[in-house]
Protein backbone atom coordinates (compact mmCIF):
# COMPACT_ATOMS: atom_id res chain seq x y z
CA UNK A 1 0.00 0.00 0.00
CA UNK A 2 1.48 3.09 -1.27
CA UNK A 3 2.02 5.87 1.94
CA UNK A 4 0.72 9.08 1.17
CA UNK A 5 2.96 12.86 1.38
CA UNK A 6 2.90 14.32 4.64
CA UNK A 7 2.09 18.02 4.69
CA UNK A 8 5.30 20.22 3.98
CA UNK A 9 5.31 23.97 3.78
CA UNK A 10 7.95 26.65 2.65
CA UNK A 11 8.16 29.01 5.43
CA UNK A 12 10.02 32.33 5.23
CA UNK A 13 12.35 31.48 8.16
CA UNK A 14 14.12 28.71 5.93
CA UNK A 15 15.28 31.42 3.35
CA UNK A 16 17.03 33.54 5.54
CA UNK A 17 19.78 34.40 3.31
CA UNK A 18 17.81 36.21 1.34
CA UNK A 19 16.55 38.69 3.37
CA UNK A 20 18.86 41.22 5.34
CA UNK A 21 19.80 42.00 8.60
CA UNK A 22 18.29 44.91 10.55
CA UNK A 23 18.44 47.23 13.06
CA UNK A 24 16.11 49.58 15.24
CA UNK A 25 18.00 53.01 15.95
CA UNK A 26 19.87 52.76 19.11
CA UNK A 27 18.07 52.90 22.10
CA UNK A 28 18.62 54.26 25.29
CA UNK A 29 18.20 51.79 28.89
CA UNK A 30 19.87 53.67 31.38
CA UNK A 31 20.68 57.20 32.68
CA UNK A 32 23.32 58.75 30.72
CA UNK A 33 24.25 61.76 32.13
CA UNK A 34 24.37 62.66 36.13
CA UNK A 35 22.60 65.22 37.72
CA UNK A 36 25.51 66.50 39.31
CA UNK A 37 27.73 67.47 36.20
CA UNK A 38 24.49 69.62 35.78
CA UNK A 39 24.69 71.20 38.71
CA UNK A 40 28.24 72.17 38.38
CA UNK A 41 27.01 75.07 36.27
CA UNK A 42 24.98 76.45 39.30
CA UNK A 43 28.47 76.84 41.52
CA UNK A 44 29.97 80.11 41.22
CA UNK A 45 33.72 80.32 39.91
CA UNK A 46 36.71 81.17 42.19
CA UNK A 47 38.85 83.53 41.25
CA UNK A 48 42.48 82.62 40.99
CA UNK A 49 44.92 82.05 37.99
CA UNK A 50 45.71 78.64 37.40
CA UNK A 51 49.47 77.49 37.97
CA UNK A 52 51.41 74.42 37.75
CA UNK A 53 52.89 75.43 40.83
CA UNK A 54 51.04 75.80 43.68
CA UNK A 55 47.37 77.40 43.90
CA UNK A 56 46.86 79.12 47.41
CA UNK A 57 43.29 79.34 48.75
CA UNK A 58 43.11 82.80 51.44
CA UNK A 59 40.12 82.48 53.74
CA UNK A 60 38.50 84.64 55.99
CA UNK A 61 38.20 82.04 58.68
CA UNK A 62 39.16 83.73 62.32
CA UNK A 63 36.81 85.78 64.08
CA UNK A 64 37.97 89.57 65.11
CA UNK A 65 38.34 90.49 68.94
CA UNK A 66 39.90 92.73 70.87
CA UNK A 67 37.17 95.66 71.27
CA UNK A 68 37.90 97.06 75.28
CA UNK A 69 35.04 99.27 76.98
CA UNK A 70 37.31 101.96 78.87
CA UNK A 71 37.40 104.70 81.09
CA UNK A 72 37.92 108.62 80.29
CA UNK A 73 41.42 108.72 79.60
CA UNK A 74 41.93 105.49 80.43
CA UNK A 75 44.46 102.64 77.76
CA UNK A 76 42.95 102.14 74.57
CA UNK A 77 42.51 98.32 73.65
CA UNK A 78 45.12 95.89 72.85
CA UNK A 79 46.11 96.86 68.79
CA UNK A 80 46.61 93.26 67.74
CA UNK A 81 44.74 91.32 64.30
CA UNK A 82 43.88 88.37 63.36
CA UNK A 83 44.73 86.84 60.07
CA UNK A 84 43.39 85.22 57.24
CA UNK A 85 44.49 81.39 56.70
CA UNK A 86 45.86 80.01 53.51
CA UNK A 87 45.40 76.42 52.20
CA UNK A 88 46.31 74.72 48.91
CA UNK A 89 44.55 74.10 45.71
CA UNK A 90 45.00 71.36 42.91
CA UNK A 91 43.57 70.77 39.82
CA UNK A 92 42.80 67.29 39.03
CA UNK A 93 42.43 65.56 35.48
CA UNK A 94 40.49 63.59 34.06
CA UNK A 95 41.05 61.59 30.96
CA UNK A 96 38.72 59.06 28.88
CA UNK A 97 39.86 57.46 25.21
CA UNK A 98 38.50 55.12 22.52
CA UNK A 99 40.11 53.79 19.09
CA UNK A 100 39.08 53.25 15.63
CA UNK A 101 40.61 52.07 12.53
CA UNK A 102 42.03 53.97 9.56
CA UNK A 103 40.23 51.46 7.64
CA UNK A 104 37.12 52.83 9.30
CA UNK A 105 38.29 56.17 9.11
CA UNK A 106 38.64 56.10 4.87
CA UNK A 107 36.71 53.15 3.81
CA UNK A 108 33.29 52.90 5.66
CA UNK A 109 32.36 56.17 7.78
CA UNK A 110 29.40 57.30 6.21
CA UNK A 111 29.40 54.98 3.53
CA UNK A 112 25.05 54.69 5.18
CA UNK A 113 26.09 50.83 6.00
CA UNK A 114 25.79 52.76 9.33
CA UNK A 115 22.66 52.52 11.93
CA UNK A 116 24.38 55.30 14.04
CA UNK A 117 28.62 56.55 13.29
CA UNK A 118 30.75 54.45 15.20
CA UNK A 119 32.74 57.16 16.29
CA UNK A 120 29.94 59.57 17.63
CA UNK A 121 28.27 56.48 19.86
CA UNK A 122 31.83 55.85 21.10
CA UNK A 123 32.34 59.65 21.74
CA UNK A 124 28.75 59.83 23.65
CA UNK A 125 29.57 56.65 25.95
CA UNK A 126 33.13 58.42 26.86
CA UNK A 127 31.76 61.50 27.36
CA UNK A 128 29.35 59.92 29.56
CA UNK A 129 31.36 57.61 31.46
CA UNK A 130 32.99 61.08 32.38
CA UNK A 131 29.93 62.88 33.78
CA UNK A 132 29.11 59.58 36.15
CA UNK A 133 33.38 59.93 37.47
CA UNK A 134 32.46 63.42 37.74
CA UNK A 135 29.18 62.92 39.77
CA UNK A 136 30.90 60.40 42.15
CA UNK A 137 33.33 62.90 42.51
CA UNK A 138 31.16 65.48 43.80
CA UNK A 139 31.14 63.00 46.84
CA UNK A 140 34.07 61.41 47.34
CA UNK A 141 37.39 62.57 49.45
CA UNK A 142 41.19 63.05 47.74
CA UNK A 143 42.18 59.68 48.49
CA UNK A 144 39.92 58.60 45.96
CA UNK A 145 38.86 55.90 48.00
CA UNK A 146 35.30 54.25 46.61
CA UNK A 147 34.68 51.90 48.64
CA UNK A 148 36.32 49.62 51.38
CA UNK A 149 36.79 45.80 51.65
CA UNK A 150 34.08 44.38 54.19
CA UNK A 151 35.48 40.72 54.75
CA UNK A 152 38.76 39.17 54.43
CA UNK A 153 38.37 36.77 51.40
CA UNK A 154 40.73 33.56 50.25
CA UNK A 155 43.73 34.22 47.74
CA UNK A 156 43.03 33.92 44.11
CA UNK A 157 43.43 36.37 41.23
CA UNK A 158 39.38 35.42 40.63
CA UNK A 159 37.33 36.62 43.20
CA UNK A 160 33.61 36.58 43.66
CA UNK A 161 31.60 38.06 46.51
CA UNK A 162 33.58 40.12 47.90
CA UNK A 163 31.67 42.60 50.44
CA UNK A 164 31.57 46.15 50.23
CA UNK A 165 31.10 48.79 52.70
CA UNK A 166 31.72 52.35 53.91
CA UNK A 167 30.75 54.05 50.75
CA UNK A 168 33.96 56.54 49.61
CA UNK A 169 35.36 55.33 52.74
CA UNK A 170 33.27 57.14 55.11
CA UNK A 171 32.53 55.22 58.58
CA UNK A 172 29.36 56.82 59.04
CA UNK A 173 27.57 55.94 56.34
CA UNK A 174 24.83 53.83 55.98
CA UNK A 175 26.46 50.86 54.62
CA UNK A 176 23.95 47.81 55.41
CA UNK A 177 20.36 48.69 54.47
CA UNK A 178 19.01 47.45 51.24
CA UNK A 179 19.53 51.07 49.70
CA UNK A 180 22.93 51.13 51.05
CA UNK A 181 23.90 48.22 49.36
CA UNK A 182 22.43 48.68 46.57
CA UNK A 183 23.99 51.79 46.19
CA UNK A 184 27.43 50.15 47.18
CA UNK A 185 27.16 47.94 44.02
CA UNK A 186 25.88 50.50 41.73
CA UNK A 187 29.41 52.94 42.18
CA UNK A 188 31.17 49.79 40.42
CA UNK A 189 30.03 49.36 36.99
CA UNK A 190 30.77 46.03 35.14
CA UNK A 191 34.19 46.65 32.98
CA UNK A 192 35.62 49.17 35.66
CA UNK A 193 39.32 48.56 36.52
CA UNK A 194 40.25 48.74 40.11
CA UNK A 195 42.88 48.56 42.68
CA UNK A 196 43.63 47.10 45.73
CA UNK A 197 45.17 50.05 48.37
CA UNK A 198 46.44 48.83 51.68
CA UNK A 199 48.57 51.57 53.90
CA UNK A 200 49.38 53.59 51.47
CA UNK A 201 50.61 50.64 49.10
CA UNK A 202 48.69 48.96 45.97
CA UNK A 203 48.05 45.30 46.29
CA UNK A 204 46.40 44.66 42.83
CA UNK A 205 44.65 45.90 39.98
CA UNK A 206 41.33 43.70 38.69
CA UNK A 207 38.30 44.29 36.20
CA UNK A 208 35.07 44.68 38.19
CA UNK A 209 32.73 41.35 36.39
CA UNK A 210 30.00 43.34 38.30
CA UNK A 211 27.91 42.40 41.43
CA UNK A 212 27.92 39.15 43.16
CA UNK A 213 25.90 36.00 43.16
CA UNK A 214 24.72 38.05 46.44
CA UNK A 215 23.81 40.76 44.18
CA UNK A 216 23.65 44.00 46.39
CA UNK A 217 26.52 45.15 48.48
CA UNK A 218 29.09 42.24 46.64
CA UNK A 219 31.20 42.67 43.44
CA UNK A 220 32.99 40.10 41.03
CA UNK A 221 36.96 41.19 40.45
CA UNK A 222 39.03 39.13 38.27
CA UNK A 223 42.63 40.40 39.39
CA UNK A 224 45.92 40.87 37.46
CA UNK A 225 47.21 37.72 39.72
CA UNK A 226 46.40 35.91 42.80
CA UNK A 227 45.73 38.24 45.91
CA UNK A 228 43.74 38.26 49.05
CA UNK A 229 42.10 41.44 49.56
CA UNK A 230 41.70 42.03 53.46
CA UNK A 231 38.89 43.79 55.08
CA UNK A 232 39.89 47.49 55.10
CA UNK A 233 41.42 47.68 51.86
CA UNK A 234 40.11 50.56 49.51
CA UNK A 235 38.79 50.04 46.67
CA UNK A 236 40.05 53.08 44.00
CA UNK A 237 39.32 53.17 40.17
CA UNK A 238 42.72 52.04 38.14
CA UNK A 239 41.64 52.48 34.33
CA UNK A 240 44.72 54.55 33.37
CA UNK A 241 47.68 52.47 31.20
CA UNK A 242 49.99 51.37 33.85
CA UNK A 243 52.64 49.39 35.16
CA UNK A 244 51.08 48.24 38.34
CA UNK A 245 51.95 50.72 40.36
CA UNK A 246 50.02 53.56 42.49
CA UNK A 247 50.60 56.16 40.57
CA UNK A 248 48.34 54.83 37.40
CA UNK A 249 45.68 54.98 39.86
CA UNK A 250 43.69 57.34 41.17
CA UNK A 251 44.47 57.05 44.79
CA UNK A 252 45.20 60.90 45.81
CA UNK A 253 43.85 62.17 42.59
CA UNK A 254 40.23 63.09 43.34
CA UNK A 255 39.09 66.74 43.76
CA UNK A 256 37.43 67.47 47.71
CA UNK A 257 34.23 66.49 47.13
CA UNK A 258 31.03 67.14 49.19
CA UNK A 259 31.74 64.45 51.79
CA UNK A 260 35.32 65.50 52.41
CA UNK A 261 34.37 69.29 53.21
CA UNK A 262 31.62 68.87 55.65
CA UNK A 263 33.43 65.66 57.57
CA UNK A 264 37.09 66.01 57.49
CA UNK A 265 39.19 67.18 60.37
CA UNK A 266 41.33 68.55 57.46
CA UNK A 267 40.08 70.65 54.26
CA UNK A 268 42.45 72.32 51.78
CA UNK A 269 45.57 71.89 53.84
CA UNK A 270 43.61 73.55 56.81
CA UNK A 271 42.62 71.89 60.39
CA UNK A 272 39.63 72.37 61.85
CA UNK A 273 41.55 71.77 65.34
CA UNK A 274 43.81 74.92 64.86
CA UNK A 275 40.88 76.45 63.01
CA UNK A 276 37.78 76.57 65.06
CA UNK A 277 35.88 78.35 62.33
CA UNK A 278 37.08 75.76 59.64
CA UNK A 279 34.26 73.40 60.66
CA UNK A 280 30.70 72.84 58.89
CA UNK A 281 27.70 72.08 60.98
CA UNK A 282 26.71 68.10 61.98
CA UNK A 283 23.05 67.01 62.48
CA UNK A 284 23.73 63.87 64.11
CA UNK A 285 20.36 62.73 64.94
CA UNK A 286 18.58 59.92 63.54
CA UNK A 287 15.29 59.33 62.29
CA UNK A 288 13.09 60.84 59.62
CA UNK A 289 14.96 64.31 58.18
CA UNK A 290 12.10 67.08 60.18
CA UNK A 291 11.23 70.66 59.72
CA UNK A 292 13.20 71.49 62.95
CA UNK A 293 16.10 69.24 62.03
CA UNK A 294 16.43 71.88 59.10
CA UNK A 295 15.36 75.02 60.89
CA UNK A 296 18.29 74.10 63.07
CA UNK A 297 20.73 73.48 61.01
CA UNK A 298 20.17 76.70 58.53
CA UNK A 299 20.33 78.09 61.43
CA UNK A 300 23.56 76.96 62.37
CA UNK A 301 24.58 77.88 58.96
CA UNK A 302 23.57 81.85 59.32
CA UNK A 303 25.24 81.61 62.69
CA UNK A 304 28.59 80.35 62.13
CA UNK A 305 29.29 80.61 58.47
CA UNK A 306 27.94 84.26 57.97
CA UNK A 307 25.35 83.16 55.02
CA UNK A 308 22.23 81.93 54.33
CA UNK A 309 21.67 78.17 53.49
CA UNK A 310 19.90 78.13 49.78
CA UNK A 311 20.90 74.67 48.81
CA UNK A 312 19.43 71.46 49.94
CA UNK A 313 20.56 68.02 49.08
CA UNK A 314 19.04 64.96 49.78
CA UNK A 315 19.07 61.09 49.44
CA UNK A 316 16.65 59.93 47.40
CA UNK A 317 15.70 57.20 50.18
CA UNK A 318 15.38 60.32 52.69
CA UNK A 319 13.12 62.50 50.10
CA UNK A 320 10.91 59.27 49.68
CA UNK A 321 10.47 58.87 53.54
CA UNK A 322 9.86 63.08 53.82
CA UNK A 323 7.19 62.71 51.65
CA UNK A 324 5.79 59.07 53.54
CA UNK A 325 5.28 61.26 56.01
CA UNK A 326 4.19 64.21 55.03
CA UNK A 327 1.60 61.80 52.50
CA UNK A 328 0.25 60.43 55.99
CA UNK A 329 -2.22 63.36 56.25
CA UNK A 330 -4.45 63.00 53.12
CA UNK A 331 -4.08 65.23 50.27
CA UNK A 332 -6.41 66.95 47.76
CA UNK A 333 -6.63 68.85 44.94
CA UNK A 334 -9.22 71.48 44.22
CA UNK A 335 -11.59 68.81 42.47
CA UNK A 336 -11.73 66.58 45.89
CA UNK A 337 -9.51 63.96 44.43
CA UNK A 338 -6.88 62.02 46.25
CA UNK A 339 -3.31 63.68 45.22
CA UNK A 340 -0.32 61.10 44.68
CA UNK A 341 2.05 63.60 43.90
CA UNK A 342 3.66 64.43 47.26
CA UNK A 343 6.98 66.21 46.15
CA UNK A 344 8.74 68.03 48.52
CA UNK A 345 9.48 71.40 48.58
CA UNK A 346 11.03 73.76 50.57
CA UNK A 347 11.31 77.64 50.85
CA UNK A 348 14.23 79.63 50.17
CA UNK A 349 16.00 76.21 49.03
CA UNK A 350 17.07 74.79 45.50
CA UNK A 351 15.90 71.02 46.42
CA UNK A 352 18.87 68.73 45.30
CA UNK A 353 18.01 64.95 44.80
CA UNK A 354 20.16 62.21 42.91
CA UNK A 355 20.69 58.10 42.54
CA UNK A 356 24.32 59.67 43.52
CA UNK A 357 23.75 60.98 46.80
CA UNK A 358 24.79 58.54 49.57
CA UNK A 359 22.19 56.98 51.39
CA UNK A 360 20.88 58.66 54.84
CA UNK A 361 22.50 62.20 53.32
CA UNK A 362 21.09 65.27 53.97
CA UNK A 363 23.20 68.20 53.23
CA UNK A 364 23.01 71.85 52.97
CA UNK A 365 24.79 75.26 52.15
CA UNK A 366 24.71 78.66 51.01
CA UNK A 367 25.73 78.65 46.91
CA UNK A 368 28.68 80.92 47.85
CA UNK A 369 30.12 78.49 50.55
CA UNK A 370 31.20 76.13 47.43
CA UNK A 371 33.38 76.97 44.25
CA UNK A 372 35.23 75.48 41.42
CA UNK A 373 37.65 75.94 38.47
CA UNK A 374 37.12 74.45 35.29
CA UNK A 375 40.48 74.90 33.20
CA UNK A 376 38.84 73.75 30.33
CA UNK A 377 35.12 73.12 28.61
CA UNK A 378 33.06 71.25 30.93
CA UNK A 379 32.27 67.62 27.87
CA UNK A 380 28.43 68.67 27.07
CA UNK A 381 25.63 66.38 27.22
CA UNK A 382 25.05 66.59 23.58
CA UNK A 383 28.86 66.94 22.40
CA UNK A 384 30.25 64.19 20.05
CA UNK A 385 33.48 63.42 18.71
CA UNK A 386 34.28 66.96 18.32
CA UNK A 387 35.06 67.41 21.89
CA UNK A 388 37.82 64.60 21.48
CA UNK A 389 41.65 65.22 20.30
CA UNK A 390 42.26 62.89 17.64
CA UNK A 391 45.92 61.05 16.79
CA UNK A 392 47.16 57.93 14.69
CA UNK A 393 48.62 55.74 17.29
CA UNK A 394 52.33 55.01 16.33
CA UNK A 395 53.18 51.93 14.14
CA UNK A 396 49.38 50.82 14.19
CA UNK A 397 46.75 51.52 11.23
CA UNK A 398 44.41 52.99 14.19
CA UNK A 399 43.25 56.53 15.54
CA UNK A 400 43.31 57.23 19.19
CA UNK A 401 40.84 60.12 20.38
CA UNK A 402 41.14 61.56 23.48
CA UNK A 403 38.79 63.53 26.13
CA UNK A 404 40.19 65.45 28.69
CA UNK A 405 38.84 67.49 31.20
CA UNK A 406 41.07 69.63 34.37
CA UNK A 407 39.23 71.58 37.39
CA UNK A 408 39.45 72.07 41.12
CA UNK A 409 36.74 72.34 43.76
CA UNK A 410 37.12 74.61 46.59
CA UNK A 411 35.19 74.54 50.16
CA UNK A 412 35.38 78.13 50.97
CA UNK A 413 33.14 78.61 53.60
CA UNK A 414 33.30 74.97 55.65
CA UNK A 415 30.76 76.79 58.56
CA UNK A 416 28.08 77.65 56.05
CA UNK A 417 27.54 74.27 55.60
CA UNK A 418 26.09 71.54 57.24
CA UNK A 419 25.13 67.66 57.16
CA UNK A 420 23.36 65.42 58.52
CA UNK A 421 24.74 61.39 57.68
CA UNK A 422 22.24 59.35 59.32
CA UNK A 423 18.12 59.94 58.31
CA UNK A 424 15.53 57.19 57.68
CA UNK A 425 15.11 56.39 54.34
CA UNK A 426 12.30 54.40 52.34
Amino acid sequence: MAIANSASYGLSSAQGSLNKKTNTDVMTAMKTWTDESGWADDTPDIRIKPSSNEMRLIVNVNKEVGVASIAEGDYEAVSDSTTAEEGTLSAIQLNARYSFSLRYAKGFKGKGGEIEQEVRFKAMKKAEAMSRRFGQQFYGFTTGTVAVIKTTAGASATQTNLALKDPFGNTSLDDTSANALAYLSALFPQGERVALIRSAAIIEIGLVNGAGTSVDGFLDITFNASCTPTAGDQIVFANAVTTALIGGTDYNKWPVGLLDALTSSSVHGMASSSIPGWTAYSDTGTGRWSVARQKKMAQRIEQNGGIKADRLLMAQGVERDIEAGESAARRYTSSDSYDLDASFKAKGFKVLSSPLVPPGVVAMWGKSAWTKKFLNDKPAEEGGPDMFDVDKAQDRSIMQASLDFIYFRACTNRGGMGIALTCTEQ
